[in-house]
Parts: C-alpha cells; structure tokens; sequence
C-alpha cells in the first residue's frame, strides 16, 4: 500500500506535468480542471459537469473503434477532479498548440 504522507500535492503535480525531454508536456500546466462546468443555466436535466479546457477545446474520451482522448468544442464529463486530472494526463497535445514546419521557418 503507497503511504500518502510520503507525497505533497506539490511534488505529484511538479512529476506529473514535468516538462523535460523538449518541453512536450508544458502545455498540461495551463489547461484548467473545472469542477461544476455548467454548459447551460442551472437546470436539473443539465446538471454541471466536470471537464478539462485548455483554451477553447475540451477533453473528450472515445469510447467507439479508436479508443482513446481528443479534443473538442464539448467537453465530457470526468466526475471528480482526480479523474480528469488522470485524463489530462493522458491526453494528447492539443492540435493548435503544436507548431508547423512553416510555423518553425518564422521564428
């Protein structure tokens, strides 16, 4: 059994979103895990949602042939912080936040 008081929130986050090896990881810092999303106004068939935003995108998870975390302009429901913080971190870089060839020959 892990014992919980070897580890500080600190320390979890800073291994888990550790941005070496070309920085591929940095961006997982800036996107935000928001508890009680509400996609509409307060209302009991649409009850807030727990999702994961980086910029305008939202975590997805798909669960048809090819399994796996996208993002797109909805966000699925994670249920708790923890979750989606555990799919943060397995999500892949968000398209836009990658740079192209041409992006590259202007820097």
């Amino acid at each position: 059994m892990i014992d919980t008081k070897l580890f500080t929130v600190d320390k979890i986050l800073a291994a888990f979103l550790h941005d070496s090896h070309g920085n591929v990881d940095a961006w997982r810092k800036f996107a935000e895990i928001i508890p009680e999303y509400e996609t509409r106004p307060v209302d009991e068939r649409f009850p807030p949602k727990c999702v994961v935003k980086f910029k305008k995108s939202f975590l997805r998870y798909s669960k048809g042939p090819r399994q796996g975390y996208f993002w797109d302009m909805y966000g699925d429901d994670f249920l708790t912080p923890e979750l989606a913080f555990m799919a943060l971190i397995k999500a892949p870089v968000p398209p836009f936040a990658l740079k192209t060839d041409r992006d590259l020959e202007n820097v």
